[in-house]
């Protein structure tokens, strides 16, 4: 029979099965593990001691977020070259000439620019006065055109190629109107307040050798 010491010291006999020897159980758990292979005796893999750890940054970042920071990025550079033009040109590259300003719906409180000639209006990036606020009643490219005429110093609205109409106040634009001072174009949700700084009492031709359209 094994004979072992137990833990006060006494000695214990443990009767055994010849059909099945059992023996002392060993303490698994506070066996030191055997040190790990390194280098190139472990197996390939993420899980290896000496592989490289990735770096977190863009390789992280989904496609789709990293076309739209790019994009933003890109967006940001060509409006800052845009105003460098300007400042080297005194301002005059392409000088305002009102401005339609959001008064209802989404983007309200937010202001555009308007220049001489025409100044499409809708969602795209090709359009001029870009209205991509969230409202999708409004097409993608060319939903409405207002127009400066600097020889007759009147502005114009018409409709472009939207399925959805556009109004000027409570009417139907179905031809090139007039816009009075301060009137109201809706285009889907949106109402824009229109806001001239030219017309007959100014224009950037007046001023002294400006080079103004």
């Amino acid at each position: 029979m094994p004979v072992y010491r137990g833990p006060d010291g006494k000695i214990i006999e443990e009767k055994t099965d010849k059909r099945n020897e059992a023996t002392k159980p060993t303490d698994v758990a506070n066996k030191p593990l055997p040190p790990a292979p390194a280098g190139d005796e472990q197996p390939a893999g993420a899980g290896r001691l000496d592989a490289p750890t990735q770096r977190m940054g863009e390789a992280s970042i989904g496609a789709e977020e990293r076309t739209r920071l790019v994009g933003g990025r890109r967006r940001r550079e060509d409006e800052e070259r845009q105003q460098e033009r300007a400042a080297e040109d005194g301002g005059m590259d392409d000088p305002v000439v009102g401005w339609l300003v959001i008064v209802e719906g989404p983007g309200k409180g937010r202001a555009m620019q308007l220049g001489y000639g025409s100044n499409s209006l809708g969602r795209g990036a090709t359009d001029r006065i870009k209205l991509d606020f969230g409202d999708d009643q409004i097409s993608r490219s060319g939903h409405a055109i207002v127009t400066y005429d600097p020889r007759g110093r009147k502005f114009y609205v018409q409709h472009g190629g939207g399925i959805n109409l556009t109004y000027l106040g409570d009417q139907p634009v179905l031809a090139p109107a007039e816009l009075p001072a301060l009137g109201h174009i809706s285009i889907g949700h949106t109402v824009l307040r229109f806001v001239p700084l030219c017309g007959v009492e100014f224009d950037w031709q007046d001023a002294e050798g400006s080079e103004a359209r």
